[in-house]
């Protein structure tokens, strides 16, 4: 047992993540339902403080919106912050009413936090110039952004950030680091002392046989292969096949042998190279002096070893008795430290990095890459990237239901960002939305065109239009749900946030991910 209310999100994001959500301050930009929902799932992990920044008295939305109440004279952003207050008492939060309105032309967004070091924007529910307004800010200032946006049945959620390190995505189905193609010195050197042998392995008790951890097996059986094959390792299909042929050849009785069904299964890594880094990409983005320092001490290690990344130093669970785990398991993390030493030593410049981010760099070499969305697109000037127009265009040739796909819904979505262009105020607002469909048709047109796209079904923009922006709740719950995550991501800067926009489409509890 634990007294540690953080214990379980801790196993998530450990201890350095959970630091940095402490040190963090959160500017949420109007306390709709989406931004509040949003929000109440940073306070309650353990943001370090939060603000609420609004123009509305309140009273309109308090049926969607939780935080807020209908019999109260405070203000919307005064309600939201006492409510999240109460959520989580480590959490800090204000609240800053602005008179006349968030205007787009006079938006400051320092005035909101002159002295916060880490900052983290939330723009809720924002009409396209204010939207706008705040992006271009932090795009300046190298704040991350958030946009949230729940419209009726649609959700949409797009990150803005600068080029942003992902030194830990913490990939999920990441290939073992076993090194067993070019095993390293000590690997090696411990197969040939225990189990490069013919006799060795024939004078091996059934149970010592089926304990002997799988990288050994694959590395005999490759040695017996180059043998017999010139030096070659597989390469065809057919050879690969062999290979796993030799593998069950090998063993008393397969079928009950766990540790040579493993090496069956895992074959590939005795002839499979292991992951290069594209290093010069990486540093062709780097815009940080921490990141360059690392970067830059990841290049010299490579140019010192071949190219060959850092030996990771974990080892996958494998049938093997205890002893011969631990030692293969000592083997590996001996080798992984000599790695980071050589690393920590080449860290070189004016920024001090600290041991934890250096011991990342090596255990994710091969997964760096950069979060790159570029500011966020404005509603009017569309740049679709192929894959956004490939989906669109195959959904457009389902001949039942091309509507059930997210995308379709963003476009109508952006089409009503447009009609607040024209007439400053969203389709179906008044009391006949029906007036507002045809202006509304005229705009989705323009969207169309600009993907390229000649779907002559208007439907949509019905429905857009009945919704009158309305907020609902249980969209503005996912919609604050999928933003939060995405906001923990670039906190923490562990995981792999989206690039950049996240749709869902709430009449098929369906969403996407798409890139714009």
């Amino acid at each position: 047992m634990t007294d540690n209310k953080y214990d379980r999100q801790l196993r998530l994001w450990g201890a350095a993540g959970q630091a940095a959500l402490g040190n963090t301050c959160v500017v949420l930009i109007r306390a709709t339902a989406a931004g509040t929902e949003t929000l109440k799932n940073l306070v309650l992990p353990g943001i370090g403080s939060f603000l609420v920044v609004d123009d509305s008295s309140g009273v309109s939305d308090c049926t969607s919106n939780f935080f807020l109440e209908s019999n109260s004279n405070k203000s919307r952003a005064q309600m939201a912050t006492e409510y999240l207050m109460e959520l989580n008492p480590d959490v800090t939060g204000d609240w800053k009413d602005i008179a006349g309105g968030l205007v787009a032309e006079k938006f400051d967004l320092l005035q909101f936090f002159p002295d916060k070091k880490k900052v983290l924007v939330i723009a809720a529910d924002c009409e396209p110039p204010l939207r706008q307004a705040i992006a271009q800010t932090c795009w300046d200032q190298n704040v991350p952004m958030i946009a949230v946006h729940s419209y009726g049945l649609v959700g949409v959620v797009q990150i803005q950030t600068a080029p942003l390190l992902l030194l830990e995505p913490k990939m999920r189905d990441s290939v073992p680091d076993l090194r067993l193609m070019c095993p390293f010195p000590a690997l090696q050197q411990a197969f040939e002392e225990k189990y490069a042998g013919d006799a060795v392995w024939a004078g091996l008790s059934s149970q010592e046989f089926g304990q002997v951890p799988y990288p050994f097996i694959l590395l005999f059986v490759k040695k017996k292969w180059k043998e017999s094959h010139t030096g070659g390792l597989p390469t065809s299909f057919a050879e690969k096949q062999e290979f796993q042929a030799e593998i069950k050849k090998m063993a008393r009785n397969y079928d009950n042998e766990l540790n040579f069904q493993q090496a069956v299964e895992n074959a590939y890594l005795a002839y499979t190279s292991p992951k290069t880094v594209d290093i010069d990409y990486l540093l062709s983005a780097c815009n940080s002096e921490r990141d360059l320092v690392l970067l830059r001490a990841l290049q010299s290690f490579l140019q010192q070893h071949g190219g060959v990344p850092p030996v990771v130093g974990k080892i996958p669970d494998m049938a093997a008795s205890t002893t011969e785990y631990v030692k293969l398991q000592e083997l590996y993390q001996q080798q992984a430290k000599k790695d980071f030493d050589c690393v920590r030593a080449n860290c070189t410049g004016a920024i001090s990095v600290t041991d934890d981010e250096v011991s990342l760099l090596c255990q994710n070499a091969v997964h760096l890459d950069w979060l790159q969305t570029g500011p966020l697109p404005t509603f009017l000037g569309y740049h679709p990237t192929e894959d956004v127009v490939n989906d669109l265009g195959a959904s457009e040739q389902d001949e039942e239901r091309p509507e059930q796909t997210a995308l379709w819904w963003y476009l109508g979505f952006a089409a009503c960002q447009m009609f607040w262009e024209r007439e400053k105020r969203y389709p179906g607002v008044n009391d006949d939305f029906e007036k507002d469909i045809p202006r509304l048709v005229e705009c989705w047109e323009c969207v169309k065109t600009a993907y390229g796209l000649f779907l002559e079904d208007t439907r949509i923009c019905k429905e857009m239009a009945r919704f009158g922006n309305a907020e609902v709740h249980n969209i503005a719950s996912v919609v604050g749900g999928v933003a939060s995550q995405e906001a923990v991501k670039l906190i923490t800067g562990q995981y792999i946030p989206i690039k950049n926009t996240y749709v869902f489409n709430g009449i098929s509890s369906m969403g996407g991910v798409y890139q714009f």
